[in-house]
Order: structure tokens, then C-alpha cells, then sequence
């Protein structure tokens, strides 16, 4: 069984993971107060290569509706705010994922990121990268809700 499974929170961001230059130097600078105040708090269902992947965030009151991934197949789906989500998860290993994430973010650009998650026990590290002519990264954590 995955170590993903089960519900996970973000508690905070921490300014020295490098949220405010990712969002400045993907052209989102106007929106870094709106994301660096959000916090999400994201469900794993994992059945084999099939994951149910549920969203809730502070970013809005609407639901997002879950995404039924299959691993290694491109998921379409819709992001906070009803951005349009294309998403390919490939599974590294039972406790490690990469996502390839293209959205139109906020301001309706095309965006690609690839996102890698790590599960040590109860915590998530979670590391997103920008594929920009300025390339950034912004790392985080989830913490396995009890």
C-alpha cells in the first residue's frame, strides 16, 4: 500500500522554501499575498495505479472536484478557481511520486510544472518546479493528518 495514502495538511509556508520569488518569477507577483496566505489540505485513495486525490483549500469555498488519476495516463481535470489541469503521475517508488502538471494559472497563461513528492513517515516534502525561461522552485511540506 502507498505511503501517500490518507489525508495530508499544510501548516504554513516558509518563507526561505522560496515561495515569493517562484511567484514573482512566474509573472504571478500580484498574487503572492492570496497564495502565500492559502493552505491545503489534499486526500490520497490509492488503489493500485488508480489514486483518488481529493483538494481542499483556503483559496476558495468551492470544492475542487477530485481527481481520478491513473497512473502514468494524462489526467484533465480543474484547479482552484476552475483552471483548466492536465496531469501525468508517474509512481518513483512506494514512498516518492513526480507529477507533470500544465495549468493556466490564475491569469489564464499556460504553465508547466513538474511537482515531486516524498513521504518520510508523517511529513510530505513537497518540490515544485517551474518549466520557465526563468526556472524557480518552491519547496513545501504536508504533514499526515491524525
Amino acid at each position: 500500500m502507498s505511503q501517500f495514502s490518507g489525508t495530508w495538511e499544510e501548516r504554513e509556508k516558509d518563507p526561505s522554501m522560496g515561495p515569493l520569488d517562484f511567484f514573482f518569477n512566474l509573472g504571478l507577483g500580484e498574487y503572492k499575498d492570496k497564495y502565500m496566505g492559502a493552505r491545503w489540505t489534499a486526500t490520497y485513495d490509492v488503489n493500485g495505479d488508480n489514486w483518488k486525490i481529493s483538494w481542499i483549500t483556503s483559496l476558495q469555498d468551492d470544492p475542487i472536484p477530485d481527481y481520478y488519476i491513473t497512473v502514468g495516463k494524462e489526467f484533465y481535470g480543474k484547479g482552484p478557481g476552475g483552471s483548466d489541469v492536465k496531469i501525468t503521475l508517474t509512481v518513483v517508488s512506494d514512498c516518492e511520486t513526480r507529477e507533470h502538471v500544465v495549468t493556466n494559472v490564475e491569469d489564464g497563461k499556460k504553465r508547466e510544472f513538474i511537482i515531486t513528492r516524498k513521504v518520510n513517515g508523517d511529513v510530505m516534502d513537497v518540490k515544485i518546479e517551474a518549466k520557465t525561461p526563468r526556472a524557480t522552485t518552491m519547496k513545501g511540506k504536508m504533514y499526515r493528518k491524525k
